[in-house]
């Protein structure tokens, strides 16, 4: 390592070197780039990382020459897999392979989704008891726009989330809904695609049995139902928000309805995608 250290020093430094008497310039060290016999070199390449090696092929023609070596690169591989060379194959190629592999993954924006809310209709119905309360069909453009105007004295926490850059699914429900605090509401959700006019079913009479009171919202949720050929997809939910103010006498007023897929899906393509990938009948 230190005479990589010392290597790069050299290279990276472009004035005069001293030592032992000689001044050696930069320029002058270009053209020394032979002066290190072979053998030097590797007998240090093997205890170099990944990176240093890589860094090493960009020094000079013969640095490069001398690190193609597949040799350094095993040397390299068996620390980082070892098992790889108990058994390797049989055209095994250590530098690809650790060019390959050792470097981070990136993150792929996902292709434009054949889907979009001009497509999609929301079939959306909730009981009381068992008894009708809410009944529309909303396109998924209208869902899509969102609430035009929240209300004053929502808590911090909602309207931080109203303001968050999530594609958020929301509707405002007018007239507003006054709901008793205690007995059971539940929802039902049916989405419709015009591109291919078939139906899937998002929620399926859920309960709203969990109120988040910090955020004036009451969820429901069902797990998603995907087409069989996306097998390995699962758990996911689509998760329905009632939010609400609170208006005394264990009262509630529900100015607004959220449909959303925050377990898997934020942004719109992930949306549509999730939609898309739905057991559509």
């Amino acid at each position: 390592m230190h005479l990589l250290f010392y290597f790069t020093f050299c290279f990276q430094n472009p004035v005069s070197w001293r030592s032992r008497g000689y001044t050696i310039s930069f320029s002058s060290w270009i053209g020394m780039e032979n002066e290190f016999p072979d053998e030097v070199l590797k007998s240090v390449f093997p205890l170099l990382d990944g990176k240093d090696l890589v860094f090493c092929m960009l020094v000079c023609r013969q640095w490069r020459e001398v690190a193609k070596d597949d040799y350094f690169w095993k040397c390299i591989c068996s620390r980082k897999w070892p098992s790889i060379c108990k058994q390797p194959p049989s055209d095994a190629n250590y530098q690809k392979l650790y060019l390959t592999f050792s470097q981070p993954q990136i993150t792929q924006n996902l292709p434009v989704p054949r889907l979009t809310f001009g497509d999609l209709v929301f079939y959306i119905d909730m009981w009381l008891e068992g008894s009708l309360i809410f009944s529309q069909a909303i396109s998924g453009c209208t869902l899509r726009a969102g609430l035009q105007c929240a209300p004053r004295g929502i808590p911090d926490i909602l309207a931080a989330h109203l303001k968050s850059l999530d594609c958020i699914l929301m509707l405002e429900v007018e007239p507003k809904l006054s709901i008793p605090m205690g007995p059971t509401v539940t929802v039902s959700v049916l989405a419709h695609r015009k591109d291919s006019n078939k139906m899937a079913c998002i929620i399926n009479k859920s309960t709203f049995d969990y109120i988040d009171s910090n955020a004036a919202r009451a969820l429901a949720y069902e797990y998603l139902r995907f087409s069989p050929g996306h097998p390995f997809i699962s758990d996911i939910r689509a998760w329905m928000s009632l939010l609400f103010l609170y208006k005394g006498n264990n009262i509630i007023e529900v100015f607004g309805i959220e449909l959303d897929f925050c377990d898997a899906a934020r942004s719109e393509t992930e949306i549509l995608w999730l939609l898309d990938m739905l057991d559509w009948k």
